[in-house]
Protein backbone atom coordinates (compact mmCIF):
# COMPACT_ATOMS: atom_id res chain seq x y z
CA UNK A 1 0.00 0.00 0.00
CA UNK A 2 1.27 3.48 -0.92
CA UNK A 3 -0.74 6.58 -0.02
CA UNK A 4 -0.04 10.31 0.19
CA UNK A 5 -2.17 12.27 2.70
CA UNK A 6 -2.53 15.92 3.60
CA UNK A 7 -1.33 15.96 7.21
CA UNK A 8 -4.15 17.97 8.77
CA UNK A 9 -6.82 15.85 7.08
CA UNK A 10 -5.20 12.63 8.28
CA UNK A 11 -4.67 13.98 11.81
CA UNK A 12 -8.29 15.06 12.29
CA UNK A 13 -9.59 11.77 10.86
CA UNK A 14 -7.35 9.69 13.10
CA UNK A 15 -8.57 11.65 16.13
CA UNK A 16 -12.18 10.77 15.32
CA UNK A 17 -11.40 7.05 15.07
CA UNK A 18 -8.86 6.90 17.88
CA UNK A 19 -11.45 7.84 20.48
CA UNK A 20 -13.41 4.60 19.97
CA UNK A 21 -10.32 2.38 19.94
CA UNK A 22 -9.86 0.30 23.09
CA UNK A 23 -7.10 1.65 25.34
CA UNK A 24 -7.04 -1.40 27.63
CA UNK A 25 -7.79 -4.76 26.07
CA UNK A 26 -6.72 -8.39 26.12
CA UNK A 27 -7.06 -8.37 22.31
CA UNK A 28 -4.07 -6.41 20.93
CA UNK A 29 -5.73 -5.91 17.53
CA UNK A 30 -8.36 -3.68 19.21
CA UNK A 31 -5.67 -1.10 19.98
CA UNK A 32 -5.07 -0.74 16.24
CA UNK A 33 -6.68 1.28 13.49
CA UNK A 34 -7.55 -0.43 10.22
CA UNK A 35 -6.44 1.45 7.09
CA UNK A 36 -8.03 0.53 3.74
CA UNK A 37 -6.93 2.35 0.57
CA UNK A 38 -8.72 2.05 -2.77
CA UNK A 39 -9.60 4.39 -5.62
CA UNK A 40 -9.28 7.98 -4.44
CA UNK A 41 -10.06 7.52 -0.76
CA UNK A 42 -8.86 5.86 2.41
CA UNK A 43 -11.13 4.37 5.08
CA UNK A 44 -9.95 4.43 8.71
CA UNK A 45 -11.74 2.13 11.18
CA UNK A 46 -11.46 1.55 14.92
CA UNK A 47 -13.42 -0.35 17.56
CA UNK A 48 -13.56 -1.55 21.15
CA UNK A 49 -16.34 -4.05 20.21
CA UNK A 50 -18.90 -1.87 22.04
CA UNK A 51 -18.67 0.88 19.45
CA UNK A 52 -17.22 1.23 15.97
CA UNK A 53 -15.94 4.33 14.19
CA UNK A 54 -15.18 4.78 10.49
CA UNK A 55 -13.93 7.84 8.60
CA UNK A 56 -13.50 8.25 4.83
CA UNK A 57 -10.90 10.76 3.61
CA UNK A 58 -9.60 11.79 0.22
CA UNK A 59 -5.99 10.85 -0.52
CA UNK A 60 -3.61 10.16 -3.38
CA UNK A 61 -3.69 6.35 -3.49
CA UNK A 62 -0.68 5.22 -5.52
CA UNK A 63 -1.15 1.59 -4.54
CA UNK A 64 -4.22 0.20 -2.77
CA UNK A 65 -4.19 -2.19 0.14
CA UNK A 66 -5.12 -2.84 3.76
CA UNK A 67 -3.05 -2.62 6.95
CA UNK A 68 -3.34 -2.03 10.68
CA UNK A 69 -1.20 0.03 13.03
CA UNK A 70 -1.29 1.22 16.63
CA UNK A 71 -3.98 3.90 16.80
CA UNK A 72 -2.20 5.71 19.62
CA UNK A 73 1.21 5.76 17.93
CA UNK A 74 -0.11 6.70 14.51
CA UNK A 75 -2.28 9.49 15.95
CA UNK A 76 0.62 10.92 17.97
CA UNK A 77 3.02 10.70 15.03
CA UNK A 78 0.77 12.46 12.54
CA UNK A 79 -0.26 15.10 15.09
CA UNK A 80 3.38 16.15 15.57
CA UNK A 81 4.53 16.03 11.95
CA UNK A 82 4.97 19.33 10.06
CA UNK A 83 2.21 20.44 7.72
CA UNK A 84 2.38 19.15 4.18
CA UNK A 85 2.31 15.70 2.60
CA UNK A 86 2.51 12.53 4.67
CA UNK A 87 3.63 9.42 2.80
CA UNK A 88 2.45 6.08 4.16
CA UNK A 89 3.77 2.81 2.75
CA UNK A 90 3.51 -0.81 3.87
CA UNK A 91 5.63 -3.85 3.13
CA UNK A 92 5.15 -7.12 4.98
CA UNK A 93 4.51 -6.34 8.64
CA UNK A 94 6.12 -2.89 8.51
CA UNK A 95 4.52 0.51 7.96
CA UNK A 96 6.70 3.47 7.02
CA UNK A 97 5.54 7.06 7.53
CA UNK A 98 7.54 9.87 5.92
CA UNK A 99 7.05 13.62 6.07
CA UNK A 100 9.67 16.26 5.28
CA UNK A 101 12.83 15.04 7.05
CA UNK A 102 11.03 12.63 9.37
CA UNK A 103 10.69 8.87 8.98
CA UNK A 104 8.89 6.42 11.27
CA UNK A 105 8.67 2.64 10.97
CA UNK A 106 5.86 0.82 12.81
CA UNK A 107 5.09 -2.85 13.25
CA UNK A 108 1.68 -3.87 11.90
CA UNK A 109 -0.67 -6.70 12.85
CA UNK A 110 -2.56 -9.11 10.54
CA UNK A 111 -5.51 -7.40 8.86
CA UNK A 112 -7.60 -10.57 9.11
CA UNK A 113 -7.53 -10.29 12.92
CA UNK A 114 -9.42 -6.98 12.81
CA UNK A 115 -13.16 -7.34 13.66
CA UNK A 116 -15.65 -7.14 10.80
CA UNK A 117 -17.80 -4.03 10.46
CA UNK A 118 -21.19 -4.97 11.98
CA UNK A 119 -24.28 -5.42 9.83
CA UNK A 120 -27.16 -3.35 11.18
CA UNK A 121 -30.82 -3.57 10.16
CA UNK A 122 -32.53 -0.30 11.18
CA UNK A 123 -36.05 -0.32 12.60
CA UNK A 124 -36.38 3.47 12.48
CA UNK A 125 -34.19 6.28 11.15
CA UNK A 126 -34.33 9.97 11.98
CA UNK A 127 -32.58 12.92 10.34
CA UNK A 128 -31.69 15.82 12.64
CA UNK A 129 -30.08 19.19 12.30
CA UNK A 130 -26.64 18.92 13.85
CA UNK A 131 -27.21 22.12 15.84
CA UNK A 132 -30.40 20.67 17.38
CA UNK A 133 -28.67 17.46 18.44
CA UNK A 134 -25.73 19.40 19.86
CA UNK A 135 -28.14 21.51 21.93
CA UNK A 136 -29.97 18.42 23.20
CA UNK A 137 -26.75 16.67 24.21
CA UNK A 138 -25.53 19.80 25.99
CA UNK A 139 -28.80 20.00 27.92
CA UNK A 140 -28.91 16.35 29.00
CA UNK A 141 -25.51 14.67 29.32
CA UNK A 142 -24.62 16.71 32.43
CA UNK A 143 -27.30 14.71 34.30
CA UNK A 144 -25.77 11.29 33.57
CA UNK A 145 -24.31 9.84 36.79
CA UNK A 146 -20.58 9.25 37.05
CA UNK A 147 -21.33 5.73 38.24
CA UNK A 148 -24.55 3.91 39.06
CA UNK A 149 -25.49 0.22 39.42
CA UNK A 150 -28.58 0.98 37.32
CA UNK A 151 -27.07 0.69 33.85
CA UNK A 152 -30.10 2.30 32.21
CA UNK A 153 -29.12 5.62 33.79
CA UNK A 154 -25.63 5.58 32.28
CA UNK A 155 -26.77 7.18 29.04
CA UNK A 156 -29.37 9.40 27.38
CA UNK A 157 -32.85 8.19 26.49
CA UNK A 158 -33.77 8.90 22.85
CA UNK A 159 -37.58 8.75 22.76
CA UNK A 160 -39.14 9.12 19.30
CA UNK A 161 -42.92 9.58 19.39
CA UNK A 162 -45.60 11.75 17.79
CA UNK A 163 -43.17 13.20 15.26
CA UNK A 164 -40.66 14.43 17.83
CA UNK A 165 -37.47 13.26 19.53
CA UNK A 166 -37.22 13.73 23.29
CA UNK A 167 -33.79 13.34 24.88
CA UNK A 168 -33.65 12.76 28.65
CA UNK A 169 -30.94 12.00 31.19
CA UNK A 170 -31.15 11.74 34.97
CA UNK A 171 -29.24 10.42 37.95
CA UNK A 172 -32.31 10.42 40.19
CA UNK A 173 -31.47 13.82 41.71
CA UNK A 174 -31.17 16.03 38.66
CA UNK A 175 -32.63 15.75 35.15
CA UNK A 176 -32.16 17.33 31.75
CA UNK A 177 -34.72 17.15 28.96
CA UNK A 178 -34.70 18.50 25.41
CA UNK A 179 -37.19 18.10 22.56
CA UNK A 180 -36.16 18.13 18.89
CA UNK A 181 -38.30 18.25 15.78
CA UNK A 182 -36.59 15.89 13.28
CA UNK A 183 -36.11 16.89 9.66
CA UNK A 184 -37.36 13.44 8.70
CA UNK A 185 -38.49 10.16 10.31
CA UNK A 186 -38.10 7.02 8.20
CA UNK A 187 -39.36 3.47 8.63
CA UNK A 188 -41.48 3.81 11.76
CA UNK A 189 -43.19 6.22 14.13
CA UNK A 190 -41.86 5.48 17.61
CA UNK A 191 -38.94 3.92 19.44
CA UNK A 192 -37.11 4.26 22.76
CA UNK A 193 -33.36 3.69 22.94
CA UNK A 194 -30.82 4.39 25.70
CA UNK A 195 -27.51 5.46 24.18
CA UNK A 196 -24.20 5.32 26.09
CA UNK A 197 -22.52 8.52 27.20
CA UNK A 198 -19.21 7.60 25.56
CA UNK A 199 -20.54 7.46 22.00
CA UNK A 200 -22.61 10.61 22.56
CA UNK A 201 -19.47 12.43 23.68
CA UNK A 202 -17.79 11.47 20.39
CA UNK A 203 -20.83 12.58 18.40
CA UNK A 204 -20.85 15.91 20.23
CA UNK A 205 -17.20 16.43 19.25
CA UNK A 206 -17.88 15.49 15.62
CA UNK A 207 -20.95 17.62 14.89
CA UNK A 208 -21.21 21.38 14.47
CA UNK A 209 -23.79 24.10 13.92
CA UNK A 210 -24.38 23.35 10.23
CA UNK A 211 -25.60 20.32 8.31
CA UNK A 212 -27.58 17.24 9.26
CA UNK A 213 -26.95 13.90 10.95
CA UNK A 214 -28.74 10.60 10.38
CA UNK A 215 -29.45 8.27 13.31
CA UNK A 216 -30.60 4.71 12.58
CA UNK A 217 -31.97 2.63 15.45
CA UNK A 218 -31.70 -1.16 15.29
CA UNK A 219 -32.78 -3.70 17.90
CA UNK A 220 -29.48 -3.66 19.79
CA UNK A 221 -27.44 -0.96 18.07
CA UNK A 222 -27.56 2.61 16.80
CA UNK A 223 -25.79 4.10 13.77
CA UNK A 224 -24.78 7.77 13.50
CA UNK A 225 -23.96 8.90 9.95
CA UNK A 226 -22.38 12.16 8.80
CA UNK A 227 -20.99 12.96 5.36
CA UNK A 228 -17.71 11.06 5.83
CA UNK A 229 -18.08 9.67 9.35
CA UNK A 230 -20.01 6.69 10.72
CA UNK A 231 -20.28 5.56 14.34
CA UNK A 232 -22.01 2.37 15.47
CA UNK A 233 -22.68 1.71 19.14
CA UNK A 234 -24.46 -0.89 21.22
CA UNK A 235 -27.57 0.38 22.95
CA UNK A 236 -27.92 0.09 26.72
CA UNK A 237 -30.40 -2.68 27.41
CA UNK A 238 -33.29 -2.13 29.79
CA UNK A 239 -36.28 0.14 30.35
CA UNK A 240 -35.75 3.78 31.22
CA UNK A 241 -37.53 5.14 34.34
CA UNK A 242 -40.87 6.91 33.86
CA UNK A 243 -39.34 10.37 33.80
CA UNK A 244 -42.60 12.13 32.91
CA UNK A 245 -44.04 11.39 36.35
CA UNK A 246 -41.23 13.32 38.05
CA UNK A 247 -41.75 16.60 36.16
CA UNK A 248 -44.42 18.82 37.77
CA UNK A 249 -47.09 20.16 35.45
CA UNK A 250 -48.29 23.01 37.67
CA UNK A 251 -46.40 25.46 39.86
CA UNK A 252 -47.17 27.90 42.67
CA UNK A 253 -44.21 30.18 42.00
CA UNK A 254 -42.20 31.25 38.96
CA UNK A 255 -39.18 33.39 39.80
CA UNK A 256 -36.67 34.93 37.43
CA UNK A 257 -33.07 34.89 38.66
CA UNK A 258 -29.89 36.41 37.28
CA UNK A 259 -27.79 33.32 36.59
CA UNK A 260 -24.32 34.75 37.09
CA UNK A 261 -25.20 36.80 40.17
CA UNK A 262 -26.89 33.87 41.92
CA UNK A 263 -24.18 31.44 40.84
CA UNK A 264 -21.48 33.68 42.31
CA UNK A 265 -23.38 33.92 45.61
CA UNK A 266 -23.80 30.15 45.72
CA UNK A 267 -20.06 29.73 45.15
CA UNK A 268 -19.43 31.89 48.21
CA UNK A 269 -21.93 29.89 50.27
CA UNK A 270 -20.47 26.58 49.10
CA UNK A 271 -17.30 27.22 51.09
CA UNK A 272 -19.26 26.54 54.28
CA UNK A 273 -21.95 24.22 52.92
CA UNK A 274 -23.06 21.25 54.99
CA UNK A 275 -20.77 18.41 53.97
CA UNK A 276 -23.08 15.39 53.79
CA UNK A 277 -25.58 16.78 51.29
CA UNK A 278 -23.52 19.79 50.05
CA UNK A 279 -26.63 21.73 50.95
CA UNK A 280 -27.42 25.42 51.06
CA UNK A 281 -30.72 27.16 51.80
CA UNK A 282 -32.39 29.76 49.58
CA UNK A 283 -34.82 31.97 51.51
CA UNK A 284 -37.12 33.90 49.16
CA UNK A 285 -38.52 37.16 50.51
CA UNK A 286 -39.83 40.31 48.83
CA UNK A 287 -37.24 41.48 46.33
CA UNK A 288 -34.40 39.22 47.38
CA UNK A 289 -33.02 35.73 47.89
CA UNK A 290 -31.11 35.09 51.08
CA UNK A 291 -28.47 32.38 50.71
CA UNK A 292 -27.47 30.49 53.85
CA UNK A 293 -24.94 27.75 54.48
CA UNK A 294 -24.01 26.07 57.73
CA UNK A 295 -21.28 23.60 58.57
CA UNK A 296 -21.07 22.14 62.06
CA UNK A 297 -17.32 21.74 61.73
CA UNK A 298 -16.43 25.08 60.15
CA UNK A 299 -19.00 27.85 60.52
CA UNK A 300 -21.78 29.56 58.59
CA UNK A 301 -22.47 31.97 55.72
CA UNK A 302 -25.23 34.48 54.98
CA UNK A 303 -25.64 36.52 51.82
CA UNK A 304 -28.36 37.85 49.54
CA UNK A 305 -29.10 38.84 45.94
CA UNK A 306 -31.92 40.84 44.38
CA UNK A 307 -34.80 39.17 42.56
CA UNK A 308 -38.30 39.96 41.27
CA UNK A 309 -40.07 37.78 43.86
CA UNK A 310 -42.92 39.50 45.73
CA UNK A 311 -44.87 36.64 47.31
CA UNK A 312 -44.99 34.97 50.70
CA UNK A 313 -41.57 34.14 52.19
CA UNK A 314 -40.46 30.54 51.82
CA UNK A 315 -37.32 28.45 52.13
CA UNK A 316 -35.95 25.66 49.97
CA UNK A 317 -32.68 23.74 50.18
CA UNK A 318 -30.50 22.41 47.37
CA UNK A 319 -27.31 20.51 46.80
CA UNK A 320 -25.33 23.50 45.53
CA UNK A 321 -23.39 21.31 43.08
CA UNK A 322 -26.60 20.49 41.18
CA UNK A 323 -27.53 24.17 40.95
CA UNK A 324 -24.11 25.07 39.58
CA UNK A 325 -24.30 22.28 36.99
CA UNK A 326 -27.55 23.71 35.66
CA UNK A 327 -26.22 27.26 35.65
CA UNK A 328 -23.25 25.98 33.63
CA UNK A 329 -25.38 24.48 30.83
CA UNK A 330 -28.31 26.93 30.80
CA UNK A 331 -27.81 29.32 27.83
CA UNK A 332 -29.59 32.44 29.13
CA UNK A 333 -28.44 35.14 31.54
CA UNK A 334 -31.89 35.05 33.17
CA UNK A 335 -33.38 31.71 34.22
CA UNK A 336 -36.90 30.91 35.40
CA UNK A 337 -37.19 28.81 38.57
CA UNK A 338 -40.57 27.08 38.79
CA UNK A 339 -41.54 25.70 42.19
CA UNK A 340 -44.49 23.93 43.76
CA UNK A 341 -43.69 22.87 47.34
CA UNK A 342 -40.43 22.92 49.29
CA UNK A 343 -40.08 19.15 48.86
CA UNK A 344 -41.23 18.99 45.22
CA UNK A 345 -38.89 18.96 42.20
CA UNK A 346 -37.87 22.40 40.94
CA UNK A 347 -37.87 23.10 37.20
CA UNK A 348 -35.51 25.55 35.49
CA UNK A 349 -36.28 26.95 32.02
CA UNK A 350 -34.75 29.45 29.59
CA UNK A 351 -36.73 31.77 27.34
CA UNK A 352 -34.37 31.17 24.40
CA UNK A 353 -34.92 27.40 24.51
CA UNK A 354 -38.55 26.62 25.40
CA UNK A 355 -38.12 22.99 24.27
CA UNK A 356 -35.65 22.21 27.06
CA UNK A 357 -35.83 22.09 30.84
CA UNK A 358 -33.69 21.17 33.82
CA UNK A 359 -34.92 19.69 37.08
CA UNK A 360 -33.47 19.30 40.58
CA UNK A 361 -34.78 17.42 43.59
CA UNK A 362 -34.41 19.70 46.63
CA UNK A 363 -32.78 18.62 49.87
CA UNK A 364 -35.29 18.01 52.67
CA UNK A 365 -35.38 20.92 55.06
CA UNK A 366 -35.34 18.46 57.98
CA UNK A 367 -31.86 17.40 56.88
CA UNK A 368 -30.75 21.03 57.08
CA UNK A 369 -32.45 21.77 60.39
CA UNK A 370 -30.81 18.71 61.96
CA UNK A 371 -27.33 20.18 61.37
CA UNK A 372 -26.14 21.58 64.74
CA UNK A 373 -25.18 25.22 64.92
CA UNK A 374 -21.40 25.74 65.00
CA UNK A 375 -20.08 26.66 68.42
CA UNK A 376 -19.35 30.35 68.86
CA UNK A 377 -15.74 31.39 69.27
CA UNK A 378 -14.63 30.89 72.86
CA UNK A 379 -17.70 28.82 73.77
CA UNK A 380 -17.22 26.02 76.26
CA UNK A 381 -18.94 22.73 75.59
CA UNK A 382 -20.32 20.72 78.49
Amino acid sequence: MKVVFERQSLASSLALVHNVVSSTTTMPILSNVLIEAAGEEVVLSGTDLESFGQVRIKANVEEGGRATASARLLTDIVRLLPDGDVNLETAGNRMTIRAARNTYALTTMPVDDFPDWPKVEPQLTIVLRQADLKRALHNTTFAIPTRDPRKVLMGVLFDVAEGKLTCVATDGRKLGKSIIEPVEIIGGSSIQAILPERILTEIDHAIGEEGEIRIAFAERQVVFSLSNLTYISNRIEGTYPKYEAVIPQTFKRTIKVQKTILSDAISRAAILAERKHHSIVLHFTNGQIEINARSFEDGSYEGSVETDYDGEPFRIAFNYQYLQEIFKVAPDAVIEMKMKEAAAPVVFECESDPDSLYLIMPVRMTDIDDVPQPAAAGAVED
